[in-house]
């Protein structure tokens, strides 16, 4: 054996290990897949193996993964962890307060609280509905076009002018006289034309602009139905978004309150360093939900002036809340009342009665009107008064109004299947507004009357007991507790919002002219 542990039959062992791996070695007995001389093979000294296996096991092993390691392009990932002071069994209570106060960072304060509406004497939704209609200039633009169209329901009416002039005949001028033509006034005189329309062309002709007039004063309700879900719109936004002021600046404050229990709690060596950074977190959250909410107050109000068409009218309380008891309708009654005496169904069958109407008089018209002409003369030459009168008719052959007639009985067909159209899009709509209104009620009821006292009931016990028996409730039980309460507390608001808008949908689906709910 050598002086460093390496016999010469280990050594022969692997120069023959070596020469195997490497395609063979020459000697007796060797095995070679060609015909060619294998490489020469050098067996290093035993002071050259050791460096080599030194050198093997002092080159460093990639690090193993660790379980759960945040990947380094994460936002915040970078960000060094907090390490808690070291208290001494001496430290004052209150110098630990400072040391962690420190550390930590300090808990985000509520806002000026600029968004609320103002307080005192409360403004209902009726009442803004009639500052918009008074302010409108779009139900003013309606109404002036209905006032248009009932002066086409008078033209309409009016009986053809008669025309009158001057008529001279058989006048012999003195200028130009022929040989033996004595120069004479002849016959001169005024005459008169009246057409007499054919009987019924005019109260037919009357009656279909008529049907236009009252369409026009259908499209004066309908502006004031459209006006209405605007102002509902704005108004019931506003209400959630200054419910969800109110809710988010309770929430804001119950987690800072917690976030403040726990920052003692590792002065006080009950938590862990990392337990606070959670519920600062959750601080910060709520501070930015709060952000939002009150910025959101501020868009819904200038939403709800700019329906009302006041944009310079100051903050006012509204009445009504949030979370007031919402109508239920009766379905069947509603949505007869929607397919009944909706503008676009009046409007439909109106523009088909007219349609029928028209017909009618497109029918009629190649009717000859009568055409009187009236002349009253004197004859100078003889010294007499003359009376002429003529009666003529246009006779009908070639234009007997047969394209305005097919034109009509088209029109007429395609205004009945335009009712039927109306209708069936109004059901869509209905039904989607109110199953989508339905549901969000009875989520919104659920929130109210079943998760939310229940919640409350639980969070409450929780602190009871924990202020009772800390051994058997964890500071992280009333947390989940606190956490379940803000989870439910904002799916309420998003369903109070998602409720009153499907409300608004449906009334104005529906052309509901009031809205009663609850307070």
């Amino acid at each position: 054996m050598s002086s460093r542990g390496w016999s010469v039959p280990k050594l022969r062992r692997m120069a023959f290990l070596g020469c195997v791996s490497l395609g063979g070695c020459a000697g007796p007995g060797t095995f070679h897949m060609d015909s060619e001389a294998p490489p020469r093979i050098t067996i290093p000294d035993a002071e050259e193996l050791e460096v080599q296996t030194a050198s093997a096991e002092e080159a460093p092993k990639p690090k193993p993964p660790t379980p759960f390691e945040l990947p380094p392009g994460l936002p915040g990932a970078q960000t060094p962890p907090i390490i808690p002071p070291k208290f001494t069994p001496d430290t004052p209570a209150a110098e630990r307060q400072r040391m962690v106060r420190e550390l930590y960072p300090a808990r985000p304060e509520k806002g000026d609280g600029s968004s609320n509406f103002a307080t005192g004497d409360q403004v209902s939704l009726q009442v803004l509905l009639d500052m918009a209609y008074q302010s409108s200039p779009a139900i003013r633009k309606a109404q002036a076009n209905a006032e248009a169209a009932s002066g086409s329901v008078i033209q309409a009416g009016l009986a053809p002018n008669p025309t009158a002039g001057y008529q001279a005949d058989q006048w012999v001028s003195r200028v130009g006289k022929a040989d033996g033509a004595n120069p004479n006034s002849g016959q001169q005189g005024a005459y008169y034309n009246q057409t007499f329309k054919f009987p019924g062309k005019l109260s037919l002709a009357q009656a279909v602009a008529g049907f236009d007039f009252m369409n026009a004063q259908v499209a004066v309700r309908r502006s004031k139905v459209d006006l209405a879900g605007q102002v509902r719109t704005a108004y019931f936004s506003a209400i959630v978004a200054q419910q969800s002021v109110e809710t988010n600046a309770t929430l804001l404050q119950l987690l800072n309150e917690t976030y403040e229990l726990q920052l003692k709690q590792v002065a006080g060596g009950e938590a862990a360093g990392y337990e606070p950074l959670q519920l600062y977190a959750q601080s910060v959250q709520a501070k930015n939900n709060l952000t939002q909410a009150e910025n959101a107050a501020k868009n819904a109000w200038r939403q709800l002036t700019s329906a009302i068409g006041v944009p310079d009218l100051k903050p006012m309380a509204l009445s009504g809340k949030a979370d007031a008891v919402a109508p239920v309708f009766d379905q069947d009654a509603l949505l007869k009342r929607t397919l009944d005496w909706h503008t676009d169904v009046v409007t439909a069958k109106n523009s088909f009665d007219q349609a029928q109407v028209n017909v009618r008089l497109q029918r009629i018209t190649p009717y000859p009107d009568l055409i009187a002409n009236t002349v009253v003369q004197h004859d100078n030459a003889l010294g007499n008064n003359q009376f002429n009168l003529q009666f003529g008719i246009t006779l009908p052959l070639f234009d007997r109004n047969q394209g305005n007639i097919k034109q009509a009985l088209g029109q007429l067909r395609a205004s009945q299947e335009n009712i039927l159209q109306t209708q069936n899009t109004l059901r869509g709509q209905f039904a989607e507004a109110y199953f989508r209104y339905e549901t969000n009620r009875v989520i919104a009821v659920s929130y109210r009357d079943k998760i939310l006292p229940n919640l409350m009931r639980a969070y409450r016990a929780i602190i009871r007991r924990y202020q009772v028996e800390p051994d058997k409730v964890s500071f992280n039980d009333i947390v989940t507790a606190q956490q379940n309460l803000v989870t439910a507390l904002q799916a309420h608001l998003a369903a109070l919002d998602a409720q009153w808008k499907a409300l608004t949908d449906l009334a104005n689906t529906a052309q509901l002219d009031e809205l009663e709910f609850g307070k």
